[in-house]
């Protein structure tokens, strides 16, 4: 279960953005827009955590690997990914220098939420104009009514936009807890090897 966690949330986060896409979407075309921007934003930060994760597994492999006889740190340090080569020598040789974190997640989920309530306030801008526009332009009860559509898919924008900020939001900072607290795992790894 612990394995598959990290898919779990990020399923649950897509869902929530396809749900929001699928339901709202047909009422009007700027939630569309709105839910696609922030599908766009938290497939982004996941690709980001992806990357992360893979260069931790890359530094657990060569952690299980790290030969008996290891003469010159350089013949094993070949072993560790890219990114964390520098971060591992430093470590090794005795600084307490931290292994590198996402850079542009933790910004991103403050970024989903928003773009949710930016949607929301999109949302209230076009309801509150609908809601204008009925009062002045009918005089019947039918005008009024029929008029009063366009305010209820307003609410539907500023609602759905919102739900899928706040949902994706907490998917990514979940994922990149996850993520964050594996890379803590592997550096005391390293700290013992």
């Amino acid at each position: 279960m612990k394995r598959y966690s990290f898919e779990t949330a990020f399923g649950l986060g897509a869902l929530a953005v396809l749900w929001v896409a699928a339901s709202v979407a047909g009422s009007h075309a700027l939630v569309l827009v709105m839910t696609a921007f922030i599908g766009l934003v938290y497939v982004f930060g996941a690709l980001e955590l992806r990357q992360y994760r893979s260069a931790t597994d890359g530094l657990s492999q060569a952690l299980a690997e790290v030969p008996a006889d290891l003469n010159q740190l350089s013949d094993w340090l070949g072993q560790v990914p890219a990114t964390l080569q520098n971060a591992v020598r430093q470590r090794v040789e005795g600084e307490r220098m931290g292994l590198p974190a996402p850079a542009l997640t933790p910004y991103l989920v403050g970024l989903l939420v928003m773009l949710g309530m930016l949607g929301t306030f999109l949302g209230m801008v076009v309801t509150l104009n609908g809601a204008v526009f009925a009062l002045e332009g009918s005089n019947n009860i039918a005008g009024i009514r029929a008029a009063f559509s366009e305010p209820i898919k307003g609410l539907g924008l500023a609602f759905g936009t919102s739900v899928a900020g706040v949902a994706t939001s907490a998917m990514l900072g979940l994922m990149s807890s996850l993520a964050r607290r594996e890379r803590a795992q592997v550096a005391q790894s390293l700290d013992t090897a």
